[in-house]
């Protein structure tokens, strides 16, 4: 079997397109489609499906991509295993988190890894859209979902459980809020995060008024600092902001599993490999 006719499938069976595909790996459309053809006739089995959202394996295609990852990862080792073990980590690593997740590594010391590596390039990007780390969207993410992905790779880093913050000054203008939190304003969640377990939370809370929603998380937390309401944060989030006084921890919120993901193939890289083992020792101890 050839090893490129097999990176070509696996190409556009992550991209669901074959023009896409081929323009990953520097190929004309054509080539691609032979390159498939010839894999399908060694094989003796038809590995993609044409839908309406474009090009699917097929049960057999999907069977197969399991073993083409497996083989791009030992090819990527392969390729690593024959450069200098001593070469210096440079280059640039692209981090995917969420928005509070990215402040926390860079107020918890992710920086700090350029004292040891100069040549070191950061990129953070933090949203609430999971990034696609098979289509090298970027080398390593920070999610509070476990991978889905046979291709990538998880690593359970902390649990994150919530607890109910305020700030001195509303504390001071409305005083402790009882258990029941009946009479008290709150900051909630919109958009995506409405669907989460705390915004559910929140909203089951009887004679609690919602002042604001939004779906950015720096965003209610600056309204929670400003003492407009209380809030419900991770407590490593929470406990981040010298603005804030953790009132009481929630058990009734089921702890957030937070992973680190990353593709076998960025993973290979010396870069990779040492950013990640710092972001995963700034998540230990601020968790």
């Amino acid at each position: 079997m050839d090893w490129n006719d097999v990176r070509v499938f696996r190409a556009v069976a992550l991209a669901r397109s074959l023009a896409q595909g081929a323009r990953q790996l520097d190929l004309d459309r054509s080539t691609a489609s032979r390159r498939i053809s010839a894999l399908e006739d060694e094989l003796g089995a038809r590995l993609f499906l044409r839908t309406r959202a474009g090009l699917r394996p097929s049960p057999a295609g999907e069977r197969l991509l399991i073993h083409a990852e497996r083989m791009a990862t030992e090819a990527r080792a392969l390729e690593a295993a024959a450069h200098d073990e001593g070469a210096r980590v440079s280059g640039l690593v692209r981090i995917a988190s969420t928005e509070a997740l990215a402040t926390m590594l860079v107020r918890d010391g992710l920086l700090r890894l350029r004292a040891h590596h100069p040549d070191l390039e950061l990129e953070l990007l933090g949203g609430n859209r999971a990034v696609d780390l098979a289509r090298g969207e970027a080398d390593l993410a920070l999610r509070l979902s476990a991978a889905t992905a046979p291709s990538l790779r998880a690593r359970r880093l902390a649990r994150l459980p919530f607890a109910l913050f305020a700030s001195p000054a509303y504390l001071e203008r409305r005083g402790r809020p009882a258990d029941e939190l009946a009479g008290h304003d709150a900051i909630g969640f919109a958009g995506d995060l409405a669907a989460l377990p705390e915004a559910r939370w929140l909203a089951a809370r009887p004679g609690l008024r919602i002042v604001l929603r939004s779906s950015s998380i720096p965003a209610l937390i600056a309204a929670i600092v400003d003492g407009h309401g209380l809030g419900v944060l991770p407590r490593a989030t929470g406990d981040l902001e010298p603005g804030l006084v953790r009132l009481r921890d929630l058990p009734a919120i089921a702890p957030r599993t937070l992973w680190l993901v990353m593709h076998p193939d960025a993973a290979a890289r010396a870069a990779v490999k040492v950013v990640a083992d710092h972001v995963a020792a700034i998540v230990k101890q601020r968790a």
